[in-house]
Order: C-alpha cells, then structure tokens, then sequence
C-alpha cells in the first residue's frame, strides 16, 4: 500500500508559514441567513418542533434547576447525562442562570392540541441561547422531556449540543407496551430491571409481566411432570413450594421492580393467569385441579378453588403498586357457566383491593353456546388485551364498549425460534411503515375507542435451548418501533432506514447493566467487539476496555496531556480494512494506524487527521492482523485529555453499499430493492410472490471481486445461482447453492475472484414457498493484494516469567538476533527492500542480518515497487556481549498500565512543538562510556535518542507505544554483518545540533487543534 508516514514529519515542516508573510483572504462574501434546524431525531418523534438558528452548547458549568417537586427527577437525569454525554452537571433549586437546564412542574400547564394525553404525559421542551427549559403538567412529562434531550444530545457531535427551538409533545395512546411471559421461561431479575429503565427512555409506559404458565401439550393429557413455572416466591409457609425452584423473584426483587418503574412513568401491570395456564398453581395444590390434579386447567365446579386462588392472589396484592392486576382468564375450554361466575368473582375481587382488574378476551369464544352474546353477562369494568380475532377482536371490544389494548397475536406476537408467531422477531419495518395500533388481523376501529397497543414475548417451547439475551436479540428494535407508533401514531416522516441508523447513535438508554444493542451498525463490520483493549494512559473509572464492550455509554479517557496509544487484539489473524471511532469532546488531533501479526513486526498504515468530536471513519486498503493499534493520540487545543466513547476495527470493505439495485419485483413499495444494498441489516428486500425472482445491484465501477454475503430472513432461499457481469447484459454464473436451510441466516458465498459491475442473485426455489426476502447483500474482495513485508526472528529472548533456574528473565536478547525480511503481495517478486538499525543509515536487505547492543533497538524496514510503498518495524531489547558499548540507559518509566509496556511521547523525527528552544542540560557523557550497571531500556525526552520500548520481543501481547514514528538518522557501526547500536555515539552532539536548529523552525508555531499526526 502506498504509505505518507516518512513524508509526514517533512510536510510539518515546510508547510510552516514564515514569520510576517500573511496568507491572502478571499474576497467578502453577502452573509447568509441562517438555517433554521429541521426536528431533531427522537424516538418516539417530536409531535411538533418550531425551529430556530444555531445549536446551544451543555458546558460542564451548566446546572440542572429544579424546583423540590422534581429534585428525584433532576438527580436523575443528571447521573444519566454523566453515563451518556460525559457532562457532569450539579442539581441545583432556585434561580436559572444561562447556560442552565431548568425542568419546570406546573400543574396549570396545558395545550389543546395534545388534550388529556398532554395532560397526562406531555411536556415542552424550549432551547435558547441563554437556557433550556422543560415545562410539564406532571412529573412523568417532566421525565419525558428529559428522555428527550438526552436522546438529541446523544446524536451530537461531542454528544454536548442541543438546536435552537422548541417542542411540544405528547402521547397519541394512553397504553404503550409489553408483555414478557417468565412463567414458561425464567428471566433475571437483573434483565427484567433493565427491560423498565430500557422501556422508560423510549416512553413506552406499560410493562405486562406474565408470572405462571406452562408447556402447552404433553402426552397422555398429564401436566404434572412437564414444564411450568410460577415466579412469584412468598416467606409465608402456607405458600411454600409454589414459587418454581428454577427461578423466581422475592420480595425484594419485586419492590426493586416497582421502584424503578415508579421513578421512571412506567406501570408495572402483574398477570397470574386463571383458571387456564394453571399447571404450576396445581402442582402445589393438586385438590384444585382438574382430573385429579393432572390437568393444567382449575376445577371450578369446587367453590374452594376461587377462594384459594382469591387467597394467593391476597398473599401478592400487597407486593403490587400499580394501579392494575390481570389474572388471565383465556382460553378455558371447560364449563362455561362456571367461567363466566369465576371470571366475575376474581374480577370483583380485585377491585375490591382497590385495584383495576384486567383479563384477556375470550368473550365470542367463550359465549358460543351459552345463549348469549359477547361480554354478555360478564363484568365489563375489565381492560381487556384483545388477543385475538376469534377469541374477542377489536371491533367486538369497540361494539361492546369495553376499555381494551391491541395486543393481536398474528401482529404483535412473538414466540422465540418457533415456525409460527413471528419466530424470528416481529416485522419490524411493516409496523413501522404501515401499522398503527388501532389495526389488528384486517379490523380497525376509531382510534379514540382504543387504550393503545402492546407486543407480547411468549416462550412456548420450553424444550428450546435459549436464553434471555437470545430473545432479546429479536426484539430489542421492536420496543422503538411500536414506541414510535403508539406516540406519533400517523405514518413516520423518516424512513425506516434512516430511523434504524439514528437508533445506532439514540441506543437503549442509561444505567443498563445487563441488556445491550446487539443490532448491528448500519454498514459495519466491527471486528473489535468484545476484543481486549488496551491504552498507554488511562483515567481512572474509564478504561480502554469500554471501547470495545458494545455499550455506547461507556467511554475511554486518557490520564493527561501527553500523547497515548490505544491497540485491539483481535484474538486471531483477521483481514482488517478500517478505524471507526466515536471520539468524545476532548477529540485527538490526529493519529497513526500500526498492524501486526504477531505483536513482533508491526506495519505502518497509515496516519489520520481528525475533524473533531463524533463518529470518525478511516478506511485503507486491506490488510492482514491481529493487533491494531492508534499511536500518538495527542489532546487537540483546548483540552488536557483525550477521550472516545468506541473503537472498532472493520474487516474487508464492502464495496455494494448504495448500488443501484433492480429486482424482479417487490412484495410491497415500502420493501424494494434497494434495502438490500443500504448497508443496514434492519432494512429489507422482499421479492414479488411468483414467477422468476431475482435481484441485482450496479456497483458504479469495475472491481474485482471474489465473495458475496447475503442475509437473508425468516423467508430464504433455498436454491440460488450468484452471477457476475460487467455490462449487466452479459452474465456469468459464480456460484451455485442448493438445499440451504430453512429460517434466518446469513450465506458467505465466495469464488473464483473476477472482475465485475454488476451482481446478481437469482432464486430458483425458496423455503417458505412465494415468501422471499432478504436484508443485505455485500460485495467483498477478500484477497490481499498489496504490497507488504513479513518478518522472522531467529532467538529467543528470555522472557518475563520463564521457569525457575533461569538467570535471565527479563525479557531481553541476550544473543544477537537475526532478522528475516521477505516482500508479499502481487509485486513481491520487483521489490526492493531495506532496514536500518537504531539510528542507522538505510541498507539494501539482501540477507538475513544479525542485531547486537545494549539497549532497546528499533529496526525499520521499508520496501518499494512501481507505485507501492510499505514501511514496518520491529523493536528489540538486547543485552549481546560483543557489541560497543552504549551509554547507559535509565530505569523505565513506570504506568498505571502493568500490563503494558513503557513508553515515550516524543517522537524521533522533528515536528512542530511548543517545547523550549534551548539546548537540553546533561550530565551523560558525550563519549562512549564503559559501565557494568545494569541494561535497562533507556527512557528518554530527547528527540535524537531513539524510540524506547520495555517490550519483550515476542510477546503474547503487544507493545503499546504511544509515538509512531520512525527514529533518528544517526549512522550505525556496520561490521562483518553484525550492527551495533552503540557505535558513533559521539554523532549523537552533531544530530541534536541539526534537529535543534529545525526544532527552532518548527517551534515558530504551535499545533492546531485539528492539526493531522506529525510524526
């Protein structure tokens, strides 16, 4: 690859300005009127945005005012703002001052507009240049609006900003929901924790939690050795042996719920669900049961069970604080009569605790027979979750009157990996772009005769081998989206493309501790998460181990002003093909991208400028490693730190994002072809039902190409032919698949590499019959192609915790080295190669070549070919009997990284600084000087010494040096092959003068803040 680092530190220099000589400025130009800011992205969306000009930046001296009211909320919303923006503001009564953020509660507050949802849920968010001001009727508002800003704020640059103007928002729906069954499947209580705080941040309200149930069939119509589960534990003896002993949640798991639902406008809704689903309650009183305690159905003709179910539910009602309690009541195929009675009975009872009942319908099931019709006969002041067209729709609800929730099992359910309900996750962006919560199974009604909306996770197959975190990856883009629908619930302004990509940047919320967004970044390919991270410098409580954790609101900050590095192992040799980042405010000016394959030979890169805070993308040509490392991140002006709240490495480029696509045909306009080329995995292509079914993309240009990786969904391919074209008129057939599986997956298909505009993909049979569908299509040339150099080491330091007996085990070679070098990549066989050691001159490589000295030792290497240019480096730690003596080194710098190695912030070739012109003071001698002290590695601030490292040379992890840049030209002694780093140290007076007189040229003028890496 073709590589600008030994041009870098030159370009510095002569691109300096001479003192007096003034750069012409342009001609004045008319002053434009400022943009006014369009909304800003929320999730749910603003109902309506005003805008004005400019953005308000949050500074650290702002405060939070409140006023006593609100005090809980502005605690807060301040410890959110830390997690998630790096601001830690203090939470302040009294008087605004600019630059505050004030939450006012006034209860007169209304809007007409918004009606009794404002009333209830509403708020205004006003920005200015002097303060931001939330107003609300009610505490829950007043939290919203804070959701709010956290969510712009977060979509930032810096993650610091706010656009002037002003928002008034509210709910559409009164119910915004979930329903999470943990009776067939345990949940954490940890997860079920983060699942409130997570519904909290997009204002969903309503958290329905499924507490008993069971395996739905078994053989021989016996329930009492299959699965059940009920999650409620009790210390009262009269209870023991209910709660299920895989898992269930106390007392103290349960307050801990409703504190943190109270606190965040969520109702906790309890559902023990009688006289069906009942297997669990029967095995601890089988009396109650059906054929003798076998069935998972109550036996209501005995009057004893509803009074040991009212009795149960008594033990638990003290432990609920909200407002409902539902006790089930579906799907009972028994007597009718006694239904009906014990429906009304439990459904009086809770009232009469002074709670609001609530039941799923049944009504036009359970009423077939009977003599009469619908909710006839039954206790109407139930809310009701209609589930279910047969079983009671939403147009039987609407005609009855009744307070009722859409809750429809063929839209809105979703049982984990099973062939029918939405297995692999609801159809997210059919919902988006097409549902509104007053739509069920082709019945709609008016949308005032509905509460609102709610999707359920039913955890049918109790056999299934999954977990919670697997179910949360098909559902966690669910929670947005019927967010988005039962609060702005008209068709969406934003696409679904680009609301998936602002959800990348909005993500969960704050304070989750077991949950994490595990959707894949549009267009990413992040090789880094969950990967060791390490830095040169670190301040305490950020960690570089938060870059790579996959939480967007843990962050990395270096300790000080000096200059840091960063490196990912990767674990393995991986094809790497990009940096992306997200820095914080306190951004670096620039970096250095090292590789390496072993930890031992490193390449450089490439280096990078910065433009400032926020998302940062790098790509280079590809290239094999398994250590990726930014060197020389230096605070840029203004700041003593540098901060950055990910890092990923990206594999091989995909080189089909936003081509043209055509296909033959589309199952709907809101699904066409080209979200199969949008780089975002939330997005889709699904294929016209019948005859020939195909899709293609125009990838703009020639390339060569060897590897296709489609995504399909639920609806895959089962036999397929990926073909090749450069005219997209002429096609050549690559590669051919048959018989793949059923369900979601993900197909890399790779071939001979060609060379090609166009892809296509043609289906010639599919799993689920006129269903087909696809989310991605990537076009990949996974060959590395480009220039390179690898390298070998014959010897073997003495490592750092090598067996007892061993005299040296510090790391160090105390035998000389050699060094192999060899040229890779499609040039190889014209390459030239060369090295040098230390401060050596550059040498033609002919030969593997031993190193000798006494102190650390770097060897460059470079190779050239027609065009192409690679540079690397290896360094070693010597200690070889034999070669001149060297002056003596200084004890190594010690970090508050033992893991890592020493390291040195000044670079070895001249940049621009702010240090002293004068001469450096000191007491070493200027001749070589003889010594029998110790040999360890010389750590220094002089920019003539060469580049120190305490690293042993083949190490398990790798070197962190915080300066990329190759070492100063002081010639080396060449004898008989071997070289020596302590010859000609008396060269070392002359180069300082040099680099002193450059030193005062590029003194003249400090680094900007947005300067590129010099160095």
């Amino acid at each position: 690859m073709k590589s600008t680092w030994k041009t870098i530190a030159a370009v510095a220099a002569l691109s300096l300005p001479l003192a007096g000589i003034a750069s012409p400025s342009p001609a004045a130009a008319a002053p434009e009127a400022p943009a006014i800011n369009p909304a800003p992205m929320v999730v749910p969306s603003l109902h309506e945005w005003t805008g004005g000009a400019g953005t308000v930046e949050i500074k650290p001296t702002s405060r939070i005012v409140v006023s006593a009211a609100l005090n809980q909320i502005g605690e807060e919303f301040s410890d959110d703002l830390a997690e998630m923006t790096g601001l830690e503001l203090d939470v302040v009564t009294g008087a605004s001052q600019p630059g505050d953020i004030s939450l006012v509660l006034d209860i007169a507050d209304k809007y007409a507009t918004g009606g009794e949802r404002y009333d209830a849920e509403g708020y205004k968010l006003d920005v200015s240049a002097e303060e931001v001001v939330v107003t609300a009727p009610t505490e829950t508002g007043a939290y919203y609006g804070t959701r709010s800003i956290l969510q712009i704020m977060t979509q930032t640059d810096g993650r610091n900003k706010l656009p002037v103007g002003g928002a008034v928002d509210w709910p559409d729906y009164e119910a915004r929901g979930f329903i999470l069954d943990v009776g067939r499947r345990v949940f954490s209580a940890d997860f079920v924790d983060d699942y409130i705080k997570m519904m909290s941040y997009y204002k969903l309200n309503r958290f329905q939690i499924h507490l008993n149930d069971n395996q739905i069939f078994v053989d021989n119509g016996d329930w009492r050795e299959s699965y059940m589960g009920f999650r409620l534990k009790s210390d009262n003896p009269k209870y023991a042996g209910l709660a299920s002993a895989d898992g269930s949640y106390d007392r103290a798991d349960w307050d801990g719920f409703e504190a943190t639902a109270a606190s965040r406008g969520v109702q906790i809704i309890p559902e023990i669900d009688v006289p069906a689903h009942a297997a669990a309650i029967i095995k601890w009183r089988p009396d109650i049961g059906l054929n003798g305690g076998k069935s998972d159905h109550l036996d209501l003709s005995k009057a004893e069970t509803t009074e040991v179910i009212k009795g149960m539910f008594d033990e638990f009602m003290p432990w609920f604080q909200g407002a409902e309690v539902n006790f089930g009541a579906d799907e009972y195929p028994g007597n009718k009569a006694q239904y009906r009675q014990f429906y009304n009975d439990m459904a009086e009872h809770i009232r009469a605790t002074g709670k609001q009942p609530g039941a799923w319908g049944s009504f036009t099931e359970m009423s077939k027979g009977t003599g009469m019709s619908g909710v006839e006969g039954y206790d109407k002041d139930v809310i009701i979750n209609s589930w279910n067209n047969g079983w009671y729709g939403l147009n039987a609800a609407a005609a009855d009157k009744m307070k009722f929730i859409n809750t429809n099992d063929g839209t809105l359910y979703v049982v984990p990996f099973a062939d029918y309900y939405h297995g692999n996750g609801l159809n997210n962006q059919w919902l988006y772009t097409d549902w509104l919560p007053n739509m069920a199974g082709g019945e709609v009604v008016d949308p005032s005769q509905i509460m609102g909306s709610m999707f359920a996770v039913w955890n049918d197959l109790v056999d299934r081998d999954y977990n919670e975190q697997d179910v949360h990856g098909l559902i966690e883009r669910s929670f947005p989206v019927v967010a988005q629908k039962t609060w702005t619930a008209k068709a969406p302004k934003v696409s679904y493309a680009a609301f998936n990509t602002a959800l990348d940047k909005v993500g969960m919320g704050p304070s989750l501790g077991t949950i994490k967004d595990t959707t894949p970044a549009a267009g990413a390919v992040d090789l880094a998460t969950g990967k060791p991270a390490a830095a040169t410098s670190t301040k305490a409580g950020h960690p570089a181990s938060n870059l790579t954790d996959g939480d967007q609101n843990t962050r990395w900050e270096s300790a000080d002003n000096k200059a840091a590095a960063l490196s990912v192992d990767l674990g393995s040799v991986q094809k790497v093909g990009g940096i992306a980042a997200e820095w914080a405010a306190n951004a670096p000016a620039g970096y250095a991208v090292e590789t390496s394959k072993d930890g031992v030979f490193w390449d450089r890169v490439t280096t990078h400028e910065v433009a400032g805070a926020g998302p940062d993308q790098l790509t280079f040509p590809t290239t094999e490693a398994r250590f990726v490392r930014l060197a020389g991140l230096t605070p840029s002006a203004g700041f003593d730190t540098v901060g950055a709240w990910s890092l990923g490495v990206q594999g091989v480029t995909n080189v089909a994002v936003g081509a043209v696509a055509t296909a033959s045909g589309n199952e709907a306009p809101s699904l066409p072809a080209n979200q199969a080329f949008d780089g975002n995995l939330a997005t889709r292509w699904s294929a016209n039902y019948n005859g020939t079914r195909w899709i293609a993309g125009d990838l703009g240009k020639e390339q060569t190409v060897n590897e296709v990786t489609i995504a399909w969904e639920g609806a895959s391919a089962k036999d397929y032919t990926v073909s090749t074209s450069k005219d997209g008129s002429s096609w050549s057939i690559v590669a051919t698949k048959t018989g793949m599986p059923e369900n979601k997956r993900t197909d890399v298909v790779s071939f001979v590499p060609v060379t090609a505009r166009h892809i296509k993909v043609e289906v010639q049979a599919a799993n689920m019959g006129i269903y087909l569908s696809a989310y991605e299509i990537e076009v990949r040339n996974t060959d590395v192609t480009g220039l390179g150099i690898t390298g070998t080491l014959d010897g073997e330091p003495n490592i750092t915790g090598a067996l007892d007996g061993e005299t040296n085990v510090d790391g160090i070679f105390d035998v000389e080295p050699t060094v192999t070098l060899a040229a890779t990549g499609a040039a190889a066989a014209d390459a030239v190669i060369e090295y040098r050691i230390g401060n050596g001159t550059w040498t033609a490589y002919t030969a593997p070549f031993a190193v000798a000295g006494y102190q650390p030792t770097l060897v460059d290497y470079r190779a050239t070919s027609g065009e192409e240019a690679f540079a690397g480096y290896v360094s070693l730690a010597l200690n070889t009997p034999g070669a001149s003596p060297s002056p003596e080194p200084t004890e190594p710098v010690v970090t508050d990284e033992p893991t890592e190695p020493v390291v040195t912030d000044e670079p070895t070739e001249p940049v621009v600084t702010d240090e002293p012109t004068e001469p450096v003071v000191t007491d070493e001698p200027t001749e070589p000087v003889a010594t029998d002290k110790p040999t360890e590695p010389v750590v220094t601030d002089e920019p003539t010494e060469q580049v120190v490292t305490d690293k042993p040379t083949a190490p398990t992890v790798p070197a962190v040096t915080d300066k990329p840049t190759v070492p100063a030209t002081t010639p080396a002694a060449m004898a008989n092959g071997l070289a020596s780093t302590g010859a000609n140290v008396a060269m070392l007076g002359l180069v300082g003068m040099l680099l002193l007189g450059l030193g005062m040229l590029t003194m003249i003028r400090r680094r900007s803040a947005r300067g590129g890496h010099e160095g």
